[in-house]
């Protein structure tokens, strides 16, 4: 644990919540189908509608960010996703479901914006991408003691224990706001006087800006290479036991616990984040070439690759978190850092749009070649940052511009 004082805070309100997490996202489809009795197709359903609730609040929570304290913001959608989960526990049909699903994907959506807002008052440059990937590391931490608790229940498979889950969820997002509230307060933005106030369109307008919003969503799908590609290409498409998914997850797990603060170190610079990205690019690449060619080898061999795979894979992945923090933060605007960090979550959720149908059709439909294809396209985006970046003005100076201007 980081000294006391407001860093040790924030990483107490993360750990609070990403254990909770872990617990609930192992056993959340499981709930819905076995133990309240919805079909599966309606649960995803659910679930796409609260990701474009998420979607659509972003950018109005990151403005409201700016004009509030950011605290207050997260604090609150925090104790409202509280109340949202304990909710659950008392659904028995569609209908209820698919209303707390909107609720929880807009206050998360908020919870969202606000924390980056809270996140990036903690530094600044290099300061702020370490306390990032500090955080990073925390998360990925508590996920994985969410997730070996909820065994638990899995184990024991009843009503009861999915409940006890739910439940345990829905504490740790009030856990998670007391400690957000106990960190020192966070004046609202405030304009300078005789300006005239600007709308929440602002970042809309910064072609730049979304240009590197687009790029880090497309560059994310990555992730979710891990989380739908790889798992049916091991079983279905290699020799490689079943239960080597595991194994490859707790890999990554444990790599990005071990290494993303010191990987993101330097990314607080505009063109070193660049490079960065471009070094991502190339390590996810051999990633897949790696993920490729476990196919038809025998399972010693195959279980061998797909672990060098899975290494190279991670390293891409943690380079390109520090690197898309310093790029997120660093073209940005910093007296619209609400706005801007509230626009630049529409490119993760963007990831989770097209991310699954993208890595299905081309690791599992074409096989190998679809992981080459995959991967020639992961070279492609990484180096594409490099000229994106390129002259681009420092955040407070961009503010002053926009300042002079008025």
């Amino acid at each position: 644990m980081p000294e006391p004082g407001p860093l040790r805070t924030l990483t107490k309100a993360t750990l609070a919540n990403t254990v909770g997490n872990g617990l609930y996202y192992t056993v959340e489809v499981l709930f819905f189908t076995r133990s309240v009795g919805i079909p599966v197709h309606r649960v995803a359903l659910g679930l796409g509608v609260a990701a474009v609730a998420g979607l659509l609040v972003s950018i109005p929570a990151g403005h409201l960010s700016d004009r509030w304290d950011p605290r207050v913001v997260v604090a609150t959608s925090a104790t409202g996703m509280g109340v949202v989960m304990a909710g659950f526990t008392l659904v028995h049909s569609f209908l209820p479901f698919v209303l707390l699903n909107v609720l929880a994907g807009a206050l998360s959506g908020a919870a969202g914006a606000g924390r980056s807002v809270v996140l990036g008052r903690m530094g600044e440059g290099e300061g702020r991408v370490q306390v990032l990937a500090y955080q990073r590391a925390v998360t990925n931490l508590g996920m994985s003691v969410g997730i070996a608790l909820s065994g638990v229940g899995l184990a024991i498979d009843t009503r009861g224990a999915y409940v006890t889950m739910v439940l345990a969820n829905a504490v740790t997002f009030l856990l998670s706001a007391g400690y957000i509230l106990r960190l020192p307060a966070m004046a609202a933005r405030r304009d300078p006087p005789g300006r005239r106030r600007e709308p929440m369109t602002v970042v809309l307008r910064d072609g730049r800006f979304l240009g590197a919003t687009l790029l880090n969503g497309l560059f994310g799908v990555h992730f979710v290479i891990q989380s739908v590609a790889l798992p049916l290409w091991v079983v279905e498409d290699t020799s490689a036991p079943r239960w080597w998914v595991s194994v490859l997850l707790v890999v990554n797990t444990v790599l990005v616990i071990l290494f993303q603060v010191r990987a993101s170190r330097g990314s607080g610079d505009l063109s070193r984040a660049a490079r960065a990205y471009r070094r991502a690019g190339l390590l996810v690449a051999v990633a897949c070439a790696l993920y490729a060619l476990a196919h038809g080898l025998d399972p010693v061999v195959a279980s061998a690759v797909l672990v060098l795979a899975m290494v190279a894979h991670t390293l891409g992945e943690i380079l390109s978190s520090g690197a898309a923090w310093g790029i997120g933060y660093g073209l940005g605007r910093e007296d619209l850092m609400g706005q801007y960090q509230g626009a630049y979550a529409l490119g993760r959720s963007l990831t989770g749009i097209v991310g699954p149908s993208l890595v299905t059709a081309l690791a599992i439909g074409l096989g190998p070649a679809g992981w080459l294809i995959m991967g020639g396209g992961f070279v492609v985006l990484g180096a594409a940052f490099t000229p994106l970046v390129a002259g681009a003005r420092r955040p407070g100076a961009r503010a002053l511009d926009e300042a002079g201007a008025s």
